[in-house]
């Protein structure tokens, strides 16, 4: 809204004389700030549509940012858990419980130690190849047990399981050796656990 230049009071744009007064209202001065007007408006409008396109531009950069690192961290290779092969790279001989495995059921043990007695290994080949599932399919809970106590036999261990003991001593390749730490080859140490999985599953 303007102002007459002669008292000063209010003009409508559509007056062309001021009610107050009765002077003439200059046309090139209503022009002049409707022009202004429509300038400041322009300015504003542009300020606006900066703006709005500034907001735009970062948020669509930084969807583009949050999309491609959940891709990235989607691919990524998961980490393995450590296999039981690792962790059980030395024996404790505190642990007999773990190496000897006694089952409830020692009764079933001697049966089973009585019947092997015969033949000289379970798995002659354990120390030098990995078994297969084929290699041990056949065999009970208590020949997986002296299978895998076996393994230890070789280097000699010494058994505090005395049915374990009297089954080993029986077998002429068997030798005590009070020096063996419980150290084994990663096939041996690889065979004692899949054999243990498998006594376990029975």
């Amino acid at each position: 809204m303007d102002l007459c230049k002669n008292c000063g009071e209010k003009l409508y744009e559509s007056s062309r004389f001021c009610t107050n007064c009765g002077s003439r209202v200059a046309e090139d001065n209503k022009n002049m700030s409707s022009t202004q007007k429509t300038r400041m408006e322009i300015k504003k409008n542009r300020s606006k549509t900066r703006i709005l396109t500034g907001i735009g531009s970062i948020t669509g950069l930084l969807l583009v940012i949050s999309v491609t690192l959940m891709v990235k961290d989607f691919d990524k290779p998961k980490p393995k858990p450590k296999s039981n092969v690792a962790a059980t790279k030395t024996m404790d001989q505190s642990k007999d419980k773990d190496v000897e495995n006694n089952d409830q059921a020692s009764q079933e043990k001697s049966h089973e130690s009585s019947n092997l007695s015969s033949s000289e290994h379970i798995l002659p080949a354990s120390d030098k190849r990995v078994m297969s599932v084929e290699d041990i399919a056949n065999l009970t809970k208590g020949q997986l047990r002296l299978a895998r106590n076996e393994i230890y036999a070789r280097h000699g261990y010494i058994f505090k399981s005395q049915d374990l003991q009297t089954y080993f001593s029986s077998k002429s390749w068997y030798h005590p050796d009070h020096s063996f730490d419980g150290s084994l080859n990663e096939v041996e140490k690889e065979n004692v656990d899949f054999i243990k999985e498998r006594e376990d599953s029975l």
